[in-house]
């Protein structure tokens, strides 16, 4: 499929900074990669082009793109996630990382499942200090998964909560510096650092890099911006970003929408793009999708509209109570179920999959039905969606900041392309859930 006009547009610049805000389904690694591409075309070469992603897959996928059009030339571009690219760098200059940190000899990766092993395993030796929380509610604390909100932090400071839990830090600090480990939001941190007390090593990064071009930029944290800022010479930033604050869902991994909804205060130079034409979803998911997501006060604006046009249904199941839910879906299921036909069942907590694939896993066909979080669904797409257990207290989370929340459903919502099935709750107290009521359900009681 040849770019459209507004995906031709973002990629004809040959320098400077751009942000291109890519609604959902509008093609956003398909314009990422025609950027790279027109850069070796005009002449650049590829080992100055830098692409940073959140995740080894997307760099795979957009470099192997440039390389289809392109030829072997691709190959050369630098592709790889925040992530590898510091720890690439701190492996390139040992010395110089072992002597600035004082680490016996060049650290050890941690990886999450080892992290949190770790996390437990000094938790547990204190767990009176902890007032009887679970190891994992603590940790969750420590690593900011938790929404901490004004009031969440009076309660901790209060309690004598927050000194504990900041002694937990300095405890798992403490324990990576003797055992040679580092996490990894350690390389970003250690990298920035090197870099920014060290002008050699800095100036030879930005001699190398010419370019960035930055996926998902959305998902942008304090520490990745850092970076950028640190690989670019501040006399000839050349940047190519691509993401949709409206789908902003990483919070908890520090990822703030700041970096995007508010561009021009960190790049004023920079042009701003959208992309509108959704080339997934029909237009009743669309229209639906976005009403809903407008809630939100602190978001960019642009309005999409449906290559694939009218024809989707969307469908509201209210029940009274969690038991009515597994009969619910697999009635849908049933109904849906039919060659070619790909199938999602997702919801927001963990916990909700293990009780539904319990309930639901004897009678699923094998190959199409799919059950994952809102979270692991960013990114895919499928024939038909069902979004379980919209509910006040599970999405949204009553410890999560509510405007992310609105993204996390709304990112769910968007991975439909033809039928959409929401499943919303009533309250104790008879009324519908806030989100239900937000997403007009009222209307079909």
């Amino acid at each position: 499929m040849d770019l459209n006009r507004e995906q031709l547009k973002t990629a004809v610049y040959p320098s400077g900074v751009d942000l291109v805000i890519a609604g959902a389904g509008t093609g956003k690694t398909r314009t990422l990669a025609e950027k790279a591409g027109m850069l070796i075309k005009n002449g650049m070469d590829p080992a100055s082009i830098l692409l940073l992603t959140f995740s080894r897959k997307a760099a795979r996928e957009i470099r192997d793109r440039v390389r289809g059009i392109y030829g072997d030339a691709a190959s050369a571009i630098t592709a790889g996630t925040f992530h590898s690219f510091c720890l690439g760098f701190l492996e390139d200059h040992p010395g110089r990382f072992i002597k600035r940190f004082g680490f016996g000899e060049f650290p050890s990766v941690l990886d999450e499942d080892s992290k949190r092993d770790v996390l437990t395993g000094i938790v547990k030796g204190r767990l009176d200090r902890f007032l009887g929380l679970p190891a994992g509610v603590i940790i969750q604390l420590c690593e900011g998964h938790c929404g901490r909100g004004p009031a969440i932090m009076k309660k901790l400071e209060s309690s004598g909560l927050n000194g504990s839990i900041n002694g937990l830090k300095d405890s798992y600090s403490l324990y990576k510096r003797k055992n040679d480990l580092m996490d990894f939001q350690d390389m970003i941190s250690f990298a920035c650092r090197l870099m920014a007390e060290d002008d050699v090593l800095r100036d030879s990064i930005r001699d190398g890099i010419h370019y960035v071009l930055v996926d998902e930029y959305q998902d942008t944290s304090p520490g990745d911006f850092e970076l950028l800022n640190l690989i670019m010479h501040p006399a000839k930033r050349n940047l190519f970003s691509v993401g949709d604050d409206w789908q902003s869902i990483y919070g908890f991994r520090r990822a703030s929408v700041e970096y995007t909804v508010r561009m021009k205060k960190y790049f004023p130079e920079a042009r701003i793009h959208r992309l509108s034409v959704n080339y997934r979803s029909r237009s009743e998911i669309i229209d639906l999708s976005s009403r809903f997501i407008r809630r939100n006060r602190f978001r960019t604006s642009k309005k999409l509209s449906s290559f694939r046009g009218r024809g989707g249904r969307v469908n509201f199941f209210i029940i009274k109570n969690p038991g009515e839910e597994a009969l619910v879906i697999t009635g849908i299921i049933e109904k849906e179920s039919r060659p070619g036909n790909e199938i999602a069942v997702l919801y927001r907590n963990n916990w909700q999959g293990e009780v539904l694939s319990g309930s639901l896993g004897i009678d699923l066909p094998s190959f199409n039905v799919h059950l994952m979080t809102m979270h692991s669904s960013k990114g895919l797409e499928f024939d038909t969606v069902i979004i379980a257990g919209i509910s006040d207290g599970i999405i949204p989370d009553q410890g999560a900041e509510i405007e992310e929340e609105r993204r996390l459903l709304y990112v769910a919502m968007t991975r439909a392309r033809d039928r959409l099935y929401l499943i919303a709750h009533f309250n104790p107290g008879g009324e519908l859930s806030r989100f239900a009521r937000e997403l007009g359900a009222g209307d079909y009681l």
